[in-house]
C-alpha cells in the first residue's frame, strides 16, 4: 500500500517568504510518523512550495488543512477522488466542519491522528471505511516516534527543523483553536525530545509547543537538558515569561533567539473578554525589552475587530505598537475559526457575512462589527498596516501581506 500526505496551501504571492519562515507542518510530519513501515509513504508540503503531483499512484491520499486553504483542500481531494483514490481529510477545519469535509472525502479524522491513521490504514486496504475517526482519549505523548527527515529535506524549510515538545494549551482564548483541538498541556518526555533534537537533519530548531513557559518545571528540565546541545532554537510563548528572569536567562543561554508571542490588543476590556487578561499592556514594552537585551527576536500581532473595539481602537494600536522592539508585527482582522468560542458566538448572533473560506486571512472582514462598519474596519486595519510597514521598510506590503497574515495564523 501507498500513502500520499498533502498539506494543502492556497495559491499565494507570498510563497517564498512563506517557504522562508516555514518549519515542518505538524500534521503531515505527526502521521507520517506514525505510518507503519509496510506503507510506502509520499508526502507534499504546499506551504513549503511543493507541488502536488495528480499523476500519482498512492492508494490512499490524506490531505490536512485549516480554514483559509480549505477550498484548495477540497480541490486536491475531489481531483484524485474522480481518479479512484481513497480520500482522507484532516487537520483543524476538517475538526470543525466534518459534515463539509466528508462531502469530499471517504473518511474525515477529528483531531489528532495518531493512534487512528493506523486504523484507517487497515480499514482502507479492507475497503471499509468509516465516515468519521476519532479519538477516545487524548494522546500520551511518551514514545512517539521522530518526524522522518528523508521524505521531505530540510531545505525545504531553509533548514528549520520541528520537533514537538508539548500539545495543548492552559489558555482558552475565545478566537483561538489550540484547547479546542488539542485540550490542556502534555509534554513529551524531556529524553525523547533531546533525543530527537540530536537525529535532527539541521541545528536550527523549532520547539513546536502552544506556550512552551506555561509549565516552568518542565521547561528548566527541558532547557537545561538542551543547553549542552549548542543549538539555535525558536517557539511560541507568551510574553509572561520575561516575569522570570532566571528563566529567560536560561532559555537564552540554551540558544533561543526567536519567540512568537501574541499581543492581541491594547484594550484591556478585550484582553478580557476573550480570556486574555492575564497579559498586563502596561508591561508589553518592557517584556520585550527584556527578551531584546538577551538578543531574543520576538514576532507578534495585532487584532481588529473585537466587540470592544471602536474607531478608536486603530490610532491606539499604532501608538501602542509603533515603539515595541518588535521584530515583526501583523496588524490582523480578527478571524472567527470555525471550532472557536468567537464563530460560535457570531454564528449565534447571525454576523457571520460569508463562508466562502477563502477570505478568512485576516485581511478581510467576515462577518459583521459590533461598533465600526465593515468598510472602517478593513481601512482601518489596512491603515495601521501601512504605518507599520511604512516606517519600517519605507513601503506597504499589504497586498503581499494578506496572504502573509493567513500563513501566520493558519498554516498547520
Amino acid at each position: 500500500m501507498k500513502a500520499l500526505l498533502i498539506k494543502a496551501c492556497a495559491p499565494s504571492p507570498f510563497k517564498d517568504y512563506k517557504k522562508y519562515m516555514g518549519s515542518p507542518s505538524q500534521n503531515i510530519f505527526s502521521t507520517a510518523a506514525c505510518t507503519p513501515s509496510y506503507v510506502e509513504l509520499e508526502m507534499v508540503d504546499e506551504t513549503s512550495g511543493m507541488k502536488v503531483d495528480f499523476r500519482s499512484d498512492a492508494d490512499i491520499v490524506a490531505i490536512f488543512f485549516s480554514t483559509p486553504d480549505a477550498i484548495r483542500a477540497y480541490e486536491i481531494a475531489d481531483k484524485f477522488r474522480k481518479k479512484g483514490k481513497a480520500i482522507i481529510l484532516g487537520g483543524l477545519h476538517a475538526t470543525f466542519m466534518k459534515d463539509e469535509a466528508k462531502e469530499h472525502a471517504d473518511a474525515v479524522i477529528i483531531g489528532e491522528s495518531e493512534g487512528i491513521w493506523e486504523q484507517i490504514l487497515k480499514d482502507a486496504e479492507n475497503n471499509s471505511l468509516k465516515p468519521f475517526y476519532e479519538r477516545t482519549e487524548a494522546l500520551d505523548l511518551k514514545g512517539l516516534n521522530h518526524y522522518p527527515k528523508h521524505i521531505i529535506d530540510a531545505s525545504k524549510y531553509n533548514w528549520v527543523w520541528s520537533v514537538l515538545v508539548s500539545r495543548g494549551c492552559k489558555y482558552k482564548c475565545a478566537f483561538c483553536l489550540v484547547h479546542e483541538f488539542s485540550g490542556k498541556i502534555r509534554h513529551r518526555p524531556v529524553k525523547d525530545v533531546v533525543d530527537e533534537i540530536r537525529r535532527a537533519p539541521s541545528n536550527w530548531i523549532e520547539l513546536h509547543s502552544d506556550s512552551l513557559f506555561a509549565d516552568k518545571e518542565y521547561a528548566r528540565e527541558l532547557l537545561t537538558a538542551i543547553k549542552p546541545l549548542k543549538i539555535e532554537w525558536s517557539t511560541e510563548a507568551d510574553l509572561t515569561i520575561a516575569e522570570d528572569e532566571e528563566l529567560l536567562d536560561l532559555a537564552a543561554e540554551s540558544g533561543l533567539n526567536y519567540m512568537l508571542a501574541g499581543i492581541e490588543t491594547p484594550s484591556k476590556e478585550a484582553l478580557k473578554k476573550v480570556g486574555k487578561g492575564f497579559l498586563d499592556v502596561s508591561k508589553t514594552n518592557q517584556y520585550i525589552k527584556r527578551l531584546k537585551d538577551r538578543g531574543i527576536d520576538v514576532e507578534s500581532n495585532i487584532l481588529f475587530g473585537f466587540d470592544e473595539h471602536t474607531t478608536d481602537i486603530f490610532e491606539d494600536s499604532w501608538e501602542y505598537i509603533k515603539d515595541l522592539e518588535l521584530s515583526n508585527c501583523f496588524p490582523t482582522i480578527v478571524i472567527p475559526f470555525p471550532g472557536s468560542r468567537t464563530y460560535a458566538k457570531l454564528e449565534r448572533e447571525n454576523r457571520i457575512l460569508t463562508r466562502d473560506w477563502s477570505l478568512y486571512d485576516g485581511a478581510n472582514v467576515v462577518f459583521e462589527p459590533k461598533n465600526m462598519s465593515v468598510r472602517e474596519l478593513e481601512e482601518g486595519s489596512q491603515w495601521v498596516w501601512e504605518q507599520y510597514e511604512g516606517r519600517k521598510y519605507g513601503t506597504s506590503m499589504w497586498a503581499k501581506g494578506k496572504s502573509l497574515i493567513s500563513y501566520m495564523l493558519g498554516y498547520n
